[in-house]
């Protein structure tokens, strides 16, 4: 009795580990790219998700926690919290587009700038409360 518990705490423990090695194995993956008329989220060399720059509304960092429900999540980790992007969107079954670039200030001006490149238009301002200037942690 004893060794069937220890076999399926054994069993159940190794699956998990192997669930945890084949998501971190995809995640680290993924790359974010800033096209001429769009943004592409790849997965190895393909392409997985596209977003039209004209589609795009703001380019911001998280002000308050984002809810699951409203958001389209590309992360390439689960403790990125000081790495999350928010591209909000006109359109789509999600507005809000998350991403988690290795520098997210870097990221934020590149898209920025390809965003007016490409439309002609600049993102809106930055709210109030809301800081152009990078956080402490990074």
């Amino acid at each position: 009795m004893d060794r069937t518990i220890f076999s399926i705490a054994g069993a159940v423990v190794a699956v998990f580990f192997a669930l945890w090695v084949v998501r971190r194995t995809v995640l680290s993956q993924v790359r974010y790219v800033i096209g001429r008329d769009s943004f592409r989220v790849l997965l190895g060399s393909w392409t997985v998700r596209r977003i039209r720059f004209d589609d795009i509304h703001r380019v911001r960092k998280p002000n308050r926690e984002l809810r699951w429900k409203d958001t389209e999540n590309w992360r390439t980790d689960g403790w990125d919290s000081h790495r999350v992007l928010v591209l909000e969107r006109r359109s789509g079954l999600f507005p809000q587009f998350v991403i988690t670039p290795k520098h997210r200030y870097e990221m934020r001006a590149q898209l920025r700038q390809a965003i007016a490149k490409s439309t002609g238009r600049a993102t809106p301002a930055l709210e109030p409360g809301e800081s152009d200037e990078p956080d402490s942690d990074e």
